[in-house]
């Protein structure tokens, strides 16, 4: 082997290397700062850039339950919560003179109080807009009606005339939305973050942030700091004696089991998807002075626990792109309701 091809099989033994070890099967492996400062240009981008087309799918689904204890831990009090639902959006050139979109909902709600159900509905809603009129499909919230105590009404698809939408709603596109701050400065807090995995593939980012207690302290102490609360002139000693309390105070409320915020940023820039994971439980004590009393004469509460689990995801698509939004061949026959008599849903 002479001297160029020894060269040349060094180099390319060399990058193969740098690739495999900056991969993780999903993509090429982004340094966190690096991630953090292009999530928040990707958000930053979508309160600056006038958008009338895309695609946001939302999907949730929830558990929580809260107990009431006495001091021995026995159970005086139970709710329960289980919510799950479904949201899909499609708009293409929505405050221009072709503007059509579509936004079909819906969701399961049941409450239950000490094996009592409160609440159990599943409901659904569709609405469409075309040519300046609004379309609306409630024929599937019929136990929404009914839990808000209002009767169903007789019609169940109606439309009504709006004309330029963005002018009916009073927005205007073409201003960008104002923030109470600036994304840039989010940045340094977003770098205290400990466990952050970011990776690139098909020009398409994905951040994963998994958040600790000490995250949640880390970030709180420079929340005081850069608001002045702690003295500009204390010691590194006193501080992290503060940062100690108030992970001991934290950790005595809160327990963390998983609480994940995934973004993605696509290739044109524009966030791609935001996910929420957790899975926490809350303990709040009662006062001894102050304990809370089922009824009189019934045992106070000592303590509560709370606990959350389930997820929030938007995926988002097209931003600015021609997208595909397929409309009823009915809407004909949808019953015309004036602006002032539009019924309350």
């Amino acid at each position: 082997m002479n001297k160029f091809n020894k060269l040349l099989f060094s180099a390319l033994s060399l990058f193969a290397l740098t690739v495999m070890t900056s991969c993780d099967g999903n993509g090429i492996t982004i340094e966190a700062a690096v991630a953090n400062q292009r999530v928040m240009d990707a958000m930053e981008q979508m309160t600056t850039t006038e958008i009338e087309s895309f695609e946001i799918d939302i999907t949730a689904d929830l558990d929580y339950s809260g107990k009431a204890f006495d001091a021995d831990d026995v159970v005086l009090s139970e709710r329960n919560l289980e919510a799950a639902g479904e949201v899909h959006i499609k708009a293409n050139d929505i405050f221009g003179e072709d503007a059509v979109g579509s936004v079909t909902a819906s969701a399961s709600v049941l409450a239950v109080e000490n094996d009592e159900t409160l609440v159990d509905v599943d409901a659904g809603v569709a609405i469409y807009f075309s040519e300046g009129w609004v379309y609306a499909d409630v024929t599937d919230a019929t136990e929404l009606f009914a839990l808000m105590e209002q009767e169903a009404p007789e019609v169940t698809t109606i439309k009504t005339y709006v004309g330029n939408l963005g002018e009916a709603i009073g927005y205007n596109p073409e201003e960008p939305i104002e923030m109470p701050f600036a994304f840039d400065d989010m940045v340094p807090y977003a770098n205290l973050l400990s466990d952050v995995k970011a990776t690139e593939s098909n020009g398409e980012l994905t951040v994963v942030y998994t958040v600790t207690i000490d995250d949640i302290v880390n970030i709180g102490v420079k929340v005081m700091q850069d608001a002045g609360e702690i003295p500009a002139e204390a010691t590194s000693e006193e501080i992290e004696t503060f940062r100690t309390q108030m992970r001991e105070m934290i950790s005595s409320v809160i327990n963390i089991t998983t609480a994940k915020l995934t973004i993605g940023v696509g290739a044109d820039g524009f966030l791609s998807k935001l996910y929420v994971d957790v899975d926490v439980a809350v303990t709040i004590a009662q006062e001894e002075e102050t304990g809370v009393y089922m009824r009189a004469e019934e045992p106070v509460i000592d303590h509560e626990l709370h606990e959350l689990e389930g997820f929030f995801h938007i995926d988002i698509d097209n931003m600015n792109q021609v997208v595909d939004v397929v409309l009823p061949d009915n809407l004909d026959t949808y019953t015309e309701i004036p602006q002032e008599e539009e019924p309350t849903v």
